[in-house]
């Protein structure tokens, strides 16, 4: 790949490690519920959309299981975690954040948060301010392994798909960026990685500091 002329990150468990927060939050609500959500079946949904996973959720515990309810009493959990406990920022990321400002490289987050959730999360780090175009699931017809988040984070900056370049920890984020037609790095947080995202990224790496050296190297 050449050099990108806009870089698009993911949020949660890219640049946030966030995603043992809505684990826990997750967990706890079902577990009151009466439904256990075990690690196996909340890893299948990681990157995906809170709708997507509620969907995932109703075909594994049956058309019973009270969507609704999970999903604001998960979110009260959530909050109460997120306030308690803070959000800690992944290894490298300001550094990476600095050297792609020194380039002047446009940037944008395209995340399967909602606007409220990526809103809190970034301004709770202190990242917000960091980035102009912040494009959230709620904001477009669908969300990953689908490509609309980011196309819709490249139409913004006005950059060209093929010019992008996505960072990404989830499997389904890494299959949104090649729908989008955009090159992939994918920084696995809680996901392994499958045969098909090993076979569509351009690199992955452990931490977001190898993604900075590897781009100062000038890819």
């Amino acid at each position: 790949m050449m050099r990108p002329a806009a870089i698009l990150f993911d949020m949660d468990g890219l640049m946030l490690d966030s995603e043992c927060l809505y684990q826990a939050a997750w967990q706890t609500t079902a577990r009151e519920l009466g439904y256990e959500l075990d690690d196996a079946l909340y890893l299948s949904v990681v990157g995906r959309s809170n709708t997507e996973a509620e969907e995932t959720f109703i075909t594994v515990f049956g058309s019973d299981f009270p969507a609704a309810t999970f999903r604001e009493r998960s979110e009260v959990y959530w909050r109460q975690l997120v306030q308690s406990q803070g959000i800690p920022l992944k290894p490298g990321l300001l550094a990476l954040l600095d050297w792609i400002e020194q380039q002047a490289l446009p940037k944008a987050v395209g995340t399967s948060s909602n606007l409220p959730e990526a809103e809190l999360c970034l301004s709770a780090v202190g990242i917000r301010d960091r980035f102009s175009t912040v494009v959230t699931v709620d904001q477009v017809a669908a969300g990953k392994p689908e490509p609309d988040i980011f196309l819709e984070a490249a139409k913004r900056l006005g950059v060209a798909p093929a010019q992008c370049l996505v960072l990404e920890d989830s499997n389904a984020g890494v299959q949104a960026a090649q729908s989008a037609g955009m090159s992939a790095v994918m920084v696995p947080d809680l996901q392994s990685p499958t045969a098909a995202s090993k076979a569509i990224a351009l690199e992955i790496f452990p931490s977001l500091h190898e993604v900075l050296i590897w781009l100062q190297q000038g890819v």
